[in-house]
């Protein structure tokens, strides 16, 4: 009989390379269309603060796009094409269909080499559907933090970095546990329980682990472009998003919880 407990260290589950399939077919896709369908695409399914900003507080939208046609005419009309191009029924899908577009390949590939590092533990531990729906959550929570931050901007945002910066929080909860092993598929019956807040304040590993994630998002937004892992600039304000979402909301998600 095979043993469970035997498996590849870098067995990854199926539905994490499902959605890592599923981010390369669109990334794909968009290779092949038109710059022009492109854009398109960009203006519809990528999240663009300033729509949701709009409903909110149109002067201070009407007042950024102003600012930017009057620094530049292909810029302004750039912004308003971003604003206006796609239909109001799309808007509430865009906080969570961005996080299935990439600004190019290096972008998708950095991306995708942390949601399998950390999704796949998550994955393991938490269950498919209650997987799919932390990332959700994560892309989401992400995109709205962002938001708060930068409520007139034009330019869409994409990319997974919230959903895997949300698996990454949750992941924080119990990888650093005694007992647990980061790359090993053992079953949820024998992992540890989650830590608590107050445990994992008193764990050096997961406060270096948890300062280090911290640290490097500020450098690296802060730095945008010039670290060579996107083409624009980084949002890391919805990558904080995501980490608080899942740090925060994995005991719900937890299978382990109702053993």
């Amino acid at each position: 009989m095979r043993d469970s407990r035997r498996e590849p260290i870098f067995n990854i589950p199926a539905v994490v390379l499902a959605l890592l399939a599923s981010m390369t077919f669109i990334h794909i896709g968009r290779l092949l269309t038109s710059p022009e369908t492109d854009l398109r695409l960009l203006a519809t399914f990528g999240f663009v603060p300033a729509r949701f900003g709009f409903l909110l507080d149109q002067r201070a939208v009407l007042e950024h796009l102003t600012k930017i046609a009057n620094a530049s005419e292909f810029e302004g009309q750039l912004g308003e094409f971003f604003l206006t191009f796609a239909p109001p029924s799309k808007l509430w899908f865009t906080p969570l269909s961005y996080a299935f577009l990439h600004g190019d390949w290096t972008h998708l590939i950095f991306n995708g080499v942390w949601l399998a590092a950390f999704g796949s533990p998550v994955a393991r531990r938490f269950g498919v559907s209650r997987f799919l729906l932390l990332g959700a959550l994560g892309a989401v929570i992400g995109a709205f933090f962002f938001l708060a931050f930068h409520i007139a901007e034009l330019a869409p945002m994409i990319g997974a970095s919230a959903a895997v910066s949300g698996y990454m929080g949750a992941a924080s909860r119990f990888v650093f546990q005694p007992g647990a092993f980061f790359r090993s598929p053992i079953s949820v019956a024998g992992e540890p329980p989650l830590a608590s807040l107050p445990e994992l304040m008193a764990n050096r590993q997961t406060l270096a682990f948890v300062g280090f994630w911290f640290v490097s998002n500020l450098l690296i937004g802060l730095g945008g472009p010039g670290f060579g892992l996107s083409s624009g600039p980084i949002a890391w304000e919805a990558h904080i998003g995501g980490f608080m979402a899942g740090l925060l909301l994995a005991p719900l998600f937890d299978q382990r919880r109702n053993a």
